[in-house]
């Protein structure tokens, strides 16, 4: 029973939390889907559970690391998302018109501005590093990647329900 609770009051909030970003201008609602998009890959792979264990350890043995932890999972990654759903958002009025094309570009595009947070900020905050060098190659690299496969794992089922 408790399960099934659980299953309503979570259908319920997505719902209400879906109606409120559709509640907003049709510019934002791509950068706020993608900022819950993160939050819901992470709830997939049991984050909201195993995060306030793991940062309770962490603020026990290392407060430094746990607060780094803390920002890289809650703040900087749906700021990825964010800005990844930005870069959808400005580009749709171009890209439009190129049908299924323009559709797995804006993709590809929202992927890119996810991997440049993810590799340039919250890489380095995880890893208590200082933030590598914007010039170097290897790095731009691990963008690249993330784009590409971030950008065709969400692109290709898009065009598939596209006319």
């Amino acid at each position: 029973m408790a399960d099934n609770r659980f299953t309503r009051l979570f259908g319920t909030g997505m719902v209400t939390l879906m109606q409120w970003v559709e509640g907003r201008p049709r510019w934002l609602r791509p950068p706020l889907y993608g900022a819950l998009f993160i939050y819901a890959f992470m709830t997939l792979r049991g984050a909201w559970f195993l995060l306030p264990i793991v940062l309770v350890v962490l603020a026990i043995t290392k407060p430094l690391t746990a607060w780094h932890f803390f920002v890289g999972i809650v703040i900087l990654a749906p700021l990825g998302g964010f800005i990844g759903g930005l870069l959808y958002s400005i580009t749709s009025p171009l890209t439009k018109y190129l049908g299924r094309t323009g559709t797995l570009v804006r993709c590809l595009l929202a992927s890119l501005g996810y991997g440049v947070v993810l590799v340039f900020l919250i890489v380095p905050v995880l890893d208590e590093k200082p933030a590598p060098s914007l010039l170097d190659t290897a790095e731009w690299l691990g963008v690249a990647l993330v784009a590409l496969i971030g950008g065709l794992a969400i692109g290709i089922p898009m065009i598939r329900r596209t006319p």
